[in-house]
């Protein structure tokens, strides 16, 4: 049985997988739409058009708390979940409009990007995980998509610790009043960049233009056992897509000169120009997988694939994703957060971004 929800403006899938069957099927489609009230926005208190991730933490009653990031945004924004209502809520601005002395690491300087330097600006937002108390942001870390150029700030990791009822806290645990400025509970670092740099199979397409030169770009990420995951939507290599895990006590170490991190390469034989467009843990050293086009093909189906990382050589195909249009324009699979997971059975919430209806029901399913 595979049930499907969709909200108006942002587009939410919500698939019940039976596990025993493999694959489950071809071209899910969507059941029912509802709306997300209060509307999830941008920096410029816009309704939010370019939902890129989102991650939860485990529910509490009929509740969870969540955390959405808008790509061209230098904030994210704290969601609640209860039944088929999806909540806005404040506020945290992780980076400011110029870079801190505060962010941990060297900056990235050998970078390709084919037409030169773009001011710092938006984080660009992609990826978000949530672990042990800390919610994670990530930066696509690779060359800006429409301009080519590089953007020192979509090359930065942020995370920031939250309490059992999902507030922002200090490091003693007390809960901390956020702002609209950058606030100082949020630890941002620019380590991940080096780690990809230099990683083995993918470092040489660092900092190189994804649409031309299949160059690396970080499209989620995945936080478990201590190790941070990194899902590439490329490069893309033999129909090979690749996750990049490390240590994230490696990431977010302010000693000036720290050991070389400990890095590992994970390929996944995914599809021909098939890459990554996020990952969720499942809790028992499997990871959910959602694919895409590796750029804008448009004949690449996305799709859902569960990977052992400890036996990552065959990856289990799950299902692909029927088209899902707002308008007319076909939604972009962007996001996956797992709801519930058990031995034969997954309840995942997929996100799409799209262009927003003319008109928003006011609330209510349909």
């Amino acid at each position: 049985m595979s049930r499907l929800l969709i909200a108006a403006g942002l587009v939410m899938v919500c698939c019940d997988v039976v596990l025993a069957k493999a694959p489950l099927v071809a071209d899910l489609e969507p059941l029912r739409k509802f709306q997300v009230e209060p509307a999830l926005t941008d920096d410029d208190e816009e309704v939010a058009r370019d939902i890129s991730g989102m991650a939860c933490m485990p529910p509490a009653g009929a509740t969870r708390s969540c955390v959405v990031v808008n790509d061209q945004d230098r904030s994210a924004q704290f969601v609640t979940i209860e039944g088929h209502r999806m909540i806005g809520g404040h506020k945290l601005q992780l980076i400011g409009r110029q870079p801190s002395d505060a962010i941990i690491g060297p900056e990235p300087r050998e970078v390709e990007c084919s037409d030169g330097k773009a001011k710092f600006k938006d984080l660009d937002g992609e990826g978000v995980a949530f672990a042990e108390s800390h919610f994670y942001i990530s930066g696509s870390h690779g060359c800006s998509r429409n301009s080519n150029k590089f953007r020192l700030s979509s090359f930065i990791l942020a995370r920031f610790r939250v309490d059992a009822q999902g507030r922002v806290v200090d490091r003693d645990g007390t809960p901390v009043e956020t702002s609209r400025s950058v606030d100082q509970h949020v630890e941002t670092t620019y380590r991940l960049a080096e780690v990809l740099r230099t990683a083995p199979q993918v470092g040489p397409f660092f900092g190189k233009v994804l649409t031309e030169n299949d160059g690396l770009n970080v499209e989620g990420i995945a936080v478990a056992e201590g190790r941070l995951f990194a899902a590439l939507r490329a490069p893309v290599l033999k129909r090979k897509a690749f996750l990049v895990s490390v240590s994230v006590s490696d990431l977010f170490s302010r000693d000036p000169s720290p050991p070389r991190p400990k890095v590992r390469v994970i390929p996944l034989q995914l599809g021909k120009k098939t890459g990554i467009r996020d990952l969720a843990s499942l809790g028992d050293g499997r990871f959910l997988v959602l694919t895409g086009p590796a750029q804008e093909q448009k004949k690449v189906p996305y799709g859902l694939f569960i990977v052992d990382i400890a036996s990552p050589d065959s990856p289990k195909f799950l299902a692909t994703l029927g088209s899902v249009e707002e308008d007319g324009t076909r939604g972009k699979a962007e996001g996956i957060v797992v709801l519930h997971a058990a031995a034969d059975e997954l309840r995942v919430i997929v996100l799409f971004d799209s262009p927003l209806p003319r008109h928003i029901p006011r609330a209510g399913l349909r």
